[in-house]
C-alpha cells in the first residue's frame, strides 16, 4: 500500500514551518501583489530519485517562492513536466506533485518487449542489488550475466530492455487529469501572468533587468518557459523540447509533451530509444537547423543531412544538469535560477576495474559540459543545491517505502538549509560584475575571486 501525501508532509513538518517563517526574506526581485517571488528552476536527472526533487520544490514553495521557467533532464525532466502542467504559475502545486511522483508505478515502467516479459525486471534486480552490494563476488557477477543472457533478445529487437509505453501511458494520463494535451495547452498555462506582476521597487538593477522598459513584460504565450533535454544520437546534437520541436515534428504545437518526457527519460539500454521520422528538408527546416545547432548547409557533409529518422535517448549522456538554459550573460536577471542536483559532485574516484572505467567514462561525459558552464559562471556557485541521495540506487525501480520518505526529507532539507544561506544581494553583486566583464570583454581571470565561494 502506498503512502499518502500526510505521510510525506508529516515527515517534514518543522522544515516547512521553519521555511514558512522565510516568506519575507528576499530571493527575487520578481514579485506579485500576493507576495509570491517568482525564479526560474533547473533539475538533475537521476532515475528514480525525483521524490528528493519534490522535497525540494514543496519547501520552496512553502517560503512563497514560485517558478516561471523550468528545467530538467530524465528524472528532472518528469519533475519540471509535472510542475508546469498542475497550474498556472502563482499556484502552489507541491502537494499534488508529492501525490504523483510518490506513487508513480515505476514499477510498471519495466515493461519488458511485450507484457508479460518479466526478464528484464529479474536482470535489473539484480544487476541494482550487485551495484549496492559492499560484497561483490565473482558468484554475484555471474548471476548477474546469466540474467543478462535471458535480455539479450529485447536488445536485438528494439535496442533497449524495455518499450518505455507505460511510462509514457502513465504521464499522458497525468498531463490529461490537468486538461493537457498538447504543447499549445502547456504554453497557456505557462504563460499565464500572476496578478500583480512586478519587479520588486527595491531593486538597485532596474536598467539592466528591465532593458529600457517601464515595468516587467507579461509572459510571453509564444515563448517555451519549459525546456527538457534530450540527446540525438543521430545527429549528435543536445536537444530542448518544446523548442527544438520543429525541427523534428510537422507538427509541433500539437505533440503531447509527454513524448518529450519519454525522450528525456530514455535511458540507453534500459528503455528503447524513441525515433521520430525527420520531416523533409527545405529551406524554411534549412535556416531553423541553422538558428539552432549553427550547421552550416553549405559544407560537403550537409548534402547527407539530416538522418531519415532521430533517435533520441536519456538527456542525461550529454547535459544531466542543464543549468545554462535560462542564462543571459547580458544582464543582471530579475529572476534567478535556482538549480538542484541529485548527488554531491563527487571528483575523486577510484578506478581500479574495466567497469570503473566505463561508469566514469560516461559519468565524465555527461557532468563535462555543466562543470564548464559553472566555471565559467561562477555565480552559480550561489544558485545550485546538493541533496546527498547517498546509496539509494538510482535504477532502483522497487524502491521501498522508507528510501521514499528519505528521499523527499533529503530534498526538502537541501532546501532549507539553501533558503537560509541564500543572499539575493551578493548574488547580484556576483553577477554584476561578470556582466560587466562580459560586456567589456575583460578576461574571465579577473573574476577567480569568486571560484573560491564555490
Amino acid at each position: 500500500m502506498s503512502l499518502s501525501v500526510n505521510r510525506y508532509l508529516k515527515e517534514v513538518e518543522e522544515i516547512k514551518n521553519k521555511a514558512t517563517a522565510l516568506s519575507n526574506k528576499e530571493f527575487s526581485d520578481t514579485i506579485d501583489e500576493n507576495g509570491h517571488q517568482y525564479v526560474d528552476l533547473v533539475m538533475e536527472g537521476g532515475g528514480v530519485l525525483g521524490l528528493a526533487l519534490v522535497g525540494y520544490i514543496y519547501i520552496l514553495e512553502q517560503a512563497g517562492i514560485r517558478f516561471i521557467g523550468i528545467a530538467g533532464t530524465s528524472a528532472g525532466s518528469i519533475a519540471a513536466l509535472l510542475l508546469s502542467a498542475i497550474d498556472v504559475p502563482e499556484k502552489e502545486k507541491s502537494e499534488r506533485l508529492i501525490d504523483m511522483i510518490a506513487n508513480m508505478p515505476i514499477n510498471t515502467f519495466i515493461d519488458g518487449k511485450k507484457d508479460g516479459d518479466y526478464d528484464p525486471k529479474k536482470f535489473m534486480d539484480t544487476a541494482t542489488g550487485l551495484m549496492n552490494s559492499k560484497n561483490k563476488s565473482g558468484f554475484k557477477y555471474f548471476s548477474a550475466f546469466l540474467r543478462f543472457l535471458t535480455t539479450t533478445d529485447n536488445l536485438k529487437i528494439m535496442q533497449g530492455l524495455n518499450r518505455g509505453d507505460e511510462f509514457e501511458s502513465w504521464l499522458k494520463k497525468q498531463l490529461s487529469s490537468f486538461n493537457i494535451y498538447t504543447v499549445n495547452d502547456l504554453r497557456k498555462r505557462m504563460a499565464t501572468t500572476p496578478y500583480g506582476w512586478k519587479l520588486r521597487s527595491t531593486s538597485i538593477d532596474k536598467p539592466s533587468q528591465l532593458e529600457g522598459k517601464q515595468s516587467l513584460d507579461e509572459l510571453d504565450v509564444n515563448h517555451d518557459y519549459l525546456c527538457l533535454i534530450t540527446a540525438d544520437l543521430a545527429t549528435e546534437y543536445k536537444v530542448e523540447l518544446p523548442v527544438m520541436a520543429e525541427l523534428y515534428w510537422e507538427k509541433p504545437n500539437d505533440v503531447n509533451p509527454a513524448v518529450f518526457c519519454r525522450c528525456s527519460m530514455s535511458i540507453p539500454f534500459v528503455f528503447q530509444p524513441y525515433t521520430v521520422k525527420i520531416p523533409h528538408m527545405d529551406n524554411n527546416l534549412q535556416l531553423k537547423w541553422q538558428k539552432y545547432t549553427g550547421i552550416s548547409f553549405q559544407s560537403r557533409l550537409a548534402t547527407r543531412f539530416p538522418p531519415p529518422i532521430a533517435c533520441f535517448v536519456d538527456g542525461g549522456i550529454m547535459s544531466n544538469f542543464p543549468i545554462d538554459v535560462f542564462h543571459n550573460p547580458t544582464k543582471i536577471p530579475a529572476r534567478p535560477t535556482f538549480g538542484v542536483k541529485l548527488q554531491l559532485d563527487d571528483h575523486s574516484h577510484e578506478i581500479n576495474s574495466t567497469l570503473d572505467i566505463f561508469a566514469q567514462s560516461f559519468n565524465t561525459a555527461r557532468h563535462a559540459m555543466n562543470y564548464d558552464f559553472i566555471k565559467k559562471n561562477p555565480d552559480y556557485n550561489k544558485l545550485v543545491s546538493f541533496i546527498d541521495t547517498g546509496d539509494i540506487g538510482w535504477l532502483d525501480f522497487s524502491m521501498c517505502d522508507a528510501n521514499k520518505l528519505k528521499l523527499f526529507r533529503l530534498g526538502a532539507e537541501t532546501a532549507y538549509q539553501f533558503l537560509i544561506n541564500f543572499d539575493l544581494h551578493n548574488y547580484k553583486k556576483i553577477r554584476r560584475d561578470i556582466t560587466s566583464a562580459y560586456q567589456t570583454s575583460l578576461p574571465l581571470t579577473k573574476l577567480n575571486r569568486y571560484f573560491k565561494n564555490k
